[in-house]
């Protein structure tokens, strides 16, 4: 139940922000990271349309790709990959916007304002073991967001090759 609110939760809170640039900490990290490392461009987006609704066509349309990066839960301990990560965006001048820490789980997202009102958004994570970061590159149209419902979850744990998704 985890990973499926977490990766949810993370798509929405994606797509309702908007980016241009990418953050060179998480490029860093996507070189060494030992987890998982997948890019969602656009085409690939589209074939988790679960409902072919053209309104999901409609929300992603301007949407270059989404990265997302973790570690695994038995390389360097989680926890201070997550800091660095964090660290490492407020060095590259990344702005805290939204934090969410329990017990369990944390979750941060940072906003770096571009020339032009562009800003690249990043959501840094730490659950079950798991450090990791993602990131948006290109904006989605808002008045589509209803269309999110569309999109196909089953389909990610596939690609992720997560077999515990609830």
């Amino acid at each position: 139940m985890k990973y499926r609110s977490l990766i949810i939760g993370a798509f929405l809170i994606l797509f309702s922000f908007s980016g241009l640039a990418q953050s060179k900490t998480v490029t860093e990290f996507s070189k060494t990271a030992k987890g998982y490392n997948l890019y969602l461009y656009q085409s690939m987006i589209r074939m988790l349309n679960k409902d072919k609704n053209p309104e999901f066509n409609l929300l992603i349309r301007d949407l270059d790709h989404l990265k997302w990066v973790t570690t695994d839960s038995t390389g360097t301990p989680a926890v201070s990959v997550f800091k660095k990560l964090d660290a490492g965006l407020r060095d590259e001048g990344f702005e805290e916007i939204v934090t969410y820490d329990s017990k369990d789980s944390k979750c941060h997202i940072y906003d770096l304002e571009g020339n032009g009102n562009k800003s690249t958004w990043v959501i840094t994570m730490l659950f079950e073991g798991v450090a990791g970061a993602v990131e948006m590159k290109g904006s989605v149209d808002m008045k589509y967001m209803s269309a999110m419902s569309s999109l196909n979850i089953n389909k990610i744990s596939d690609l992720l090759k997560i077999d515990h998704f609830d």
